[in-house]
């Protein structure tokens, strides 16, 4: 039976769990920018696919420092066309880039893209980062938040939230901010459970969701043939044993154990086919649970390996730039 996943964020609305597919990702573009020569026809392909064969609502996580909005235009273009997906069957996540400062500010940042996509609003709205490198903006962290407090009360944005932000940064927030972040999108994993100290914690007592970035990555490490450890082997055999028992893929299970854990994943992946599969397979089976004591073990396990980040080196040079 159909029935889609969601979370209640703290302000009371639903997001969709799983995310569809994270587009703001190195999947799809080499560069850090999209440009004419790098446009990238697959995504845009994906997109139109995952609009034709994704069942309910699709949850879309996109980035602007990879800046794929002209492929995400001409998929929304032909989803109009066809009438595919309604407005409200999309979510939407987009993130305010303080890195390279694609946009000088969220306000105007969020007009180009809600006319550019057509959108009228947008679902999602993230401060990517919670330092402000991008020599073009002037603002700081807490006048970048009023702005999006702002573009939330105008109703461009349904909710707003951060990402890749400490304890540290979200309580330096929470001295000047009116609204509660729902959402602080890290990255997240049984091998890397803490992208920052105690923030796993910090988000579940005080209600702010996690959306999870590499959330498979156990698998990557392991696929690729990159763990070799005793550590992954151990994790790895226990993984094929609940998929074996569910009947499921070893994807499925960790993206199980990560909504059980009361953390939304954010999955991505160049095959449509496997996005397709692991944003249906939520929809068809989501009464599915893995048992208390599975996830334990898969906790304990994952634990018991080394910590393991995909994006070490931006947390490491974040880190810098906020002792500095």
């Amino acid at each position: 039976m159909f029935k889609q996943f969601t979370f209640t964020l703290n302000n009371t609305n639903k997001i969709i769990a799983p995310s569809s597919i994270g587009i703001g990702s190195v999947y799809f573009k080499m560069e850090m920018r999209s440009t004419a020569e790098n446009y990238n026809e697959t995504l845009k392909n994906n997109l139109i696919k995952l609009f034709e064969q994704g069942k309910g609502v699709i949850h879309i996580d996109c980035a602007a420092n990879y800046n794929v909005y002209p492929e995400f235009k001409d998929a929304l273009k032909v989803n109009t066309e066809r009438q595919l997906k309604k407005r409200e069957e999309l979510w939407v996540t987009d993130k305010f880039d303080t890195f390279l400062g694609t946009f000088p500010d969220p306000i105007t940042h969020v007009n180009f893209v809600i006319k550019e996509l057509n959108l009228n609003y947008l679902d999602l709205m993230l401060i990517h980062y919670p330092v402000v490198p991008a020599k073009n903006i002037s603002l700081s962290i807490a006048e970048i938040w009023a702005q999006m407090e702002t573009l939330k009360k105008e109703g461009k944005v349904k909710n707003i939230g951060v990402s890749n932000f400490s304890v540290k940064d979200l309580e330096k927030l929470k001295e000047t901010a009116v609204i509660k972040p729902v959402v602080n999108q890290i990255e997240w994993n049984p091998y890397f459970m803490n992208q920052t100290l105690g923030i796993y914690d910090y988000c579940q007592e005080n209600n702010i969701l996690i959306e999870a970035y590499s959330p498979l990555y156990p698998i990557t490490l392991s696929s690729s043939g990159e763990d070799v450890s005793e550590e992954g082997k151990n994790f790895n055999n226990y993984i094929d044993l609940l998929a074996f028992k569910y009947e499921i893929t070893n994807s499925e299970v960790l993206l199980r154990y990560t909504i059980q854990m009361n953390v939304l994943p954010v999955t991505t992946s160049s095959n449509i086919e496997r996005v397709l599969s692991n944003h249906n397979f939520n929809n068809d089976r989501p009464d599915l649970r893995l048992a208390d004591e599975e996830v334990k073990k898969i906790t304990e396990l994952g634990k018991e390996h080394a910590q393991v980040s995909k994006y070490e080196k931006f947390v490491k040079y974040f880190e810098s730039l906020l002792d500095n």
